[in-house]
């Protein structure tokens, strides 16, 4: 397994981790940086966007799928793999978000459409067989509506990584408390 990051190693915003596993190229969110967060250009990157396999999303906060219509924008067309809550939240926080750019409405709406294209909701506690012999499975973090934590094996080797993006307390009204990670 290779990590780098590509945003929100230092800093608050901006998350964004490159994993490399068994020749798969797998993008952690792909957040908006905001305040004196930076973010480092796409076209720094290791990797085209055109060349990732996935993205995978912890929440739908914008600043872990913020940048997502830039990604799409520059190649990105592999499967984009979230919670069901969040694949729902995706369109309308993103539609929010470009009310703040230079895109018109039809280009808003043409990424409306290609987001429901790439993107894939999944249960919680269940693991799916991507490829190459890697497995994911999706825990909940307790942070928002559909957040989750990321755990992706390496079924041959049982080598494991685990993705948390952000972790809500315990004992709210409204959301179950975080799993614990017993997986």
């Amino acid at each position: 397994m290779k990590l780098i990051h590509l945003g929100g190693e230092n800093c608050v915003t901006g998350s964004c981790h490159l994993l490399g596993v068994s020749g798969l190229n797998i993008l952690i969110d792909c957040g908006l940086v905001q305040g004196r967060d930076t973010a480092l250009p796409m076209d720094q990157w290791e990797i085209r966007p055109a060349d990732l396999d996935y993205l995978f999303l912890t929440h739908a906060h914008i600043d872990h799928i913020g940048r997502v219509p830039e990604l799409i924008d520059k190649g990105f067309r592999g499967e984009i793999i979230c919670t069901h809550p969040t694949r729902q939240l995706l369109f309308p926080m993103l539609e929010d978000a470009m009310g703040f750019s230079v895109r018109s409405s039809d280009e808003v709406e043409k990424m409306g459409h290609l987001l429901d294209d790439l993107a894939w909701g999944f249960e919680y506690n269940q693991t799916f067989d991507l490829k190459k012999g890697v497995s994911f499975r999706l825990g909940n973090a307790g942070h928002i509506l559909g957040s989750c934590f990321i755990r992706f094996e390496v079924n041959a080797s049982g080598k494991s990584i685990v993705f948390s993006g952000d972790i809500g307390p315990k004992d709210t009204p409204l959301l179950p408390d975080p799993y614990m990670l017993k997986w």
